[in-house]
């Protein structure tokens, strides 16, 4: 098992040059989101560079919390409207990334329950986007997520609460500190005449402390881990500690930034570029022997995967579209991000723009023109439909009736005071309820919960019937799980076809005006020379 270095990186949002993570909230709030925003603070409208990446964003709130701030554009002008000084630290960003061969449902569900744990249970509002790039040059894919804090809590009224309060020193007696004026000796007093007292400004949370990102950089590995050997993925150990931490003798990154960014995929070297390609050529020394183990293994695993079936030499649209794409794209498929409704239930999307992956599916399909394979398309969406239906039904019932069992294993207790109670009669009846009168309120409470959660009509408590369903529709649902994915992946990957077969008109359109420009310059010049 190969270990993955989890990259993560938390900073502070605010007004002063030294808070690196932005400026303005809002302005963070558009950048993750891919929305379009504006500030109430500077009065600025602030868009976003980029949207083809975005694949989910939302926003979490603690209970106080007004339920217009689910609304990110009320939230974040909220929060700079909340803040009076020009040095204010507004918000906190969080960036982590993510397996890129997790499904988009799976990520946003565990992300989603990461910031409610970490985040929303402890007071903060929280807006998450997940997003999905893709490296033009190499093919790597980078599924990672940005989180947005806020970084004052909210009180019961659902108004902001203060960032720190003014605590008293006291003596040893336990009373105040007067503040002495060094110039007359005795205790100063404010404009009003007031007498004035030592006293500090403490933090009304611990949301600032330093210990904070390195417990959340372990509870996101630990979950990564959890979350990938219960799927079953488990190529990649990942590891939450530093390379100092570990022992290794190589150097992290430092981050690039937007703009250092862009300039790098417009092929314009930078400063921190240079620095990080140093870094990289450093580290490629140390992790020489490791990298040539790494290639090793992989080359061991292609050799045990099954061949790649012969494609016949039968004219076939579908698949001049798929060898016209991979001359254009080095040798793979594009994928669409955000349009992708079977793609983003896929884990390992990566294989759906292997070339020889894609030439095969298509083989085996039977398919030679895009008309036959989306007639096919109806038909395997048809079946999904259906096959999906049962599975929910099959799914909530399973669910209802872990519900019932588990809120009768609280009930299953007190049933036996209930019996006791009614085994005897008279004086005794009374003196054994009064020294069971909590398990006998428990035995009321649980049972009246239990009723009122059946929800078929004579709301009797059959925990023998229950268990015997759902030990039959248990099985039954797990069988439906092989058909749904293999339905799932056909259709993703029609999905991808159609996607690159409009991406290469695009293209071919791009090509063709080329060679028009190309033509008509070259006309002009030679006319210029007549």
């Amino acid at each position: 098992m190969a270990v993955k270095n989890f990259s993560s990186r938390v900073q502070i949002c605010g007004r002063s040059a030294g808070c690196h993570g932005g400026h303005n909230a809002v302005e963070q709030s558009a950048y993750i989101s891919r929305e379009t925003m504006y500030c109430e603070y500077d009065g600025k409208t602030y868009s976003p560079k980029y949207s083809e990446d975005l694949v989910h964003t939302e926003v979490l709130l603690p209970e106080n919390a007004p339920k217009e701030y689910a609304d990110p554009k009320v939230l974040w002008n909220a929060v700079e409207m909340a803040e009076k000084s020009n040095n204010a630290q507004t918000a906190r960003t969080v960036r982590m990334e993510l397996p890129n061969n997790w499904s988009y449902e799976l990520a946003t569900e565990v992300v989603r329950a990461l910031c409610e744990r970490e985040f929303v249970k402890k007071g903060m509002c929280v807006q998450f986007a997940i997003h999905d790039s893709v490296n033009k040059k190499t093919g790597q894919r980078n599924l990672h997520v940005h989180i947005l804090l806020t970084m004052r809590g909210i009180d019961e009224n659902g108004k902001w609460m203060p960032k720190q309060k003014k605590v008293y020193l006291t003596d040893e007696k336990g009373e105040r500190i007067p503040l002495i004026d060094k110039a007359t000796g005795q205790q100063k007093v404010d404009k009003q005449n007031r007498r004035q007292w030592k006293c500090k400004s403490v933090p009304t949370n611990d949301w600032n402390s330093k210990e904070n990102a390195r417990q959340w950089r372990k509870d996101f590995v630990d979950t990564i881990n959890a979350v990938n050997e219960r799927m079953g993925m488990t190529d990649y150990f990942w590891e939450y500690r530093s390379f100092k931490e570990q022992g290794l003798e190589i150097k992290p990154q430092i981050h690039l930034g937007e703009k250092a960014s862009a300039m790098e995929r417009a092929g314009i070297h930078t400063i921190r570029g240079d620095i990080n390609r140093d870094i990289i050529a450093r580290n490629a020394i140390v992790l020489k022997a490791q990298a040539a183990l790494e290639q090793a293994k992989k080359e061991l695993e292609e050799i045990k995967a099954s061949p790649v079936k012969v494609v016949t030499a039968i004219r076939n649209e579908i698949l001049d579209m798929i060898r016209e794409i991979a001359k254009r794209n080095s040798n793979r498929l594009n994928l669409p991000v955000i349009k992708g409704e079977y793609l983003k239930k896929i884990n390992d999307r990566s294989v759906l723009q292997k070339k020889d992956w894609m030439e095969s599916f298509v083989h085996d399909m039977g398919w030679t023109t895009f008309a036959e394979m989306n007639a096919d398309r109806e038909k395997l969406k048809q079946s999904y439909d259906d096959l999906l239906t049962d599975r929910t039904v099959k799914a909530d019932r399973i669910n209802y009736l872990s519900t019932l069992l588990d809120k009768y294993e609280d009930y299953k207790p007190y049933i036996k005071y209930h019996k006791e109670q009614w085994a005897v009669t008279g004086w005794v009846r009374k003196r054994y309820e009064r020294s069971h009168i909590a398990e006998l309120e428990y035995y009321d409470m649980y049972r009246d919960e239990l009723k009122g959660m059946i929800k078929e009509p004579d709301k009797k408590i059959s925990p023998v019937s229950w268990k015997k369903e759902l030990e039959k529709l248990k099985p039954e649902y797990d069988k439906t799980q092989k058909p749904y994915s293999q339905l799932v992946w056909k259709l993703a990957a029609i999905e991808v076809l159609n996607y690159n077969r409009k991406d290469l008109e695009r293209m071919l359109e791009s090509e063709r005006h080329q060679q028009v420009r190309q033509i008509s310059r070259s006309a002009k010049r030679e006319n210029a020379l007549e």
